[in-house]
């Protein structure tokens, strides 16, 4: 069995991200050279995923130090608003999309429309599961607290055990 101490899960997630962002540097680098729109735009768009991976690595990292912030009830709504409606947007680009590569007959068109097509799907699944598994509010019920105040008491909430 394996044990991974904390620390070295901490500096294992920022190595990632520090090869993540060097990795989108170079392919940034790469295309400054290209005068091809088509290449451009497709090695540029892997480039901004590394970035993004890089910031996930960057927030595992922190998450591993000290864990989630609660965030408050006008946090929670300001952010349900937010995706909701962007989840809408999602939605009706993917349907545009959708439209546009069923219609196009350049293969050029194809590709860069069937990686925009599956990255508007990814981006409308992943917007589903933010606001139904983590912007909603954490349930705090009866038996939450009592578990939060007594369970771990020498005293089981009587006086002197």
């Amino acid at each position: 069995m394996v044990v991974v101490l904390l620390e070295d899960l901490v500096r294992l997630f920022q190595e990632y991200s520090e090869v993540e962002k060097r990795y989108a540097e170079e392919l940034k680098s790469i295309t400054s050279k290209f005068r091809h729109p088509l290449l451009k735009a497709l090695i540029e768009s892997v480039a901004q995923d590394s970035l993004k991976h890089s910031l996930m690595y960057q927030a595992l990292a922190e998450i591993a130090r000290g864990g989630l912030p609660f965030l408050t009830e006008e946090e929670l709504e300001y952010i349900r608003e937010g995706i909701a409606k962007h989840i809408q947007a999602e939605a009706e680009m993917i349907a545009k999309a959708k439209k546009l590569l069923e219609e196009s007959k350049e293969p050029y068109s194809k590709l860069i429309l069937a990686a925009i097509l599956d990255d508007e799907r990814r981006h409308h699944t992943l917007l589903l599961d933010i606001h139904d598994k983590v912007a909603v509010k954490e349930k705090f019920g009866e038996e939450e607290l009592w578990d939060a105040v007594w369970k771990d008491s020498p005293w089981h909430g009587t006086p002197g055990g």
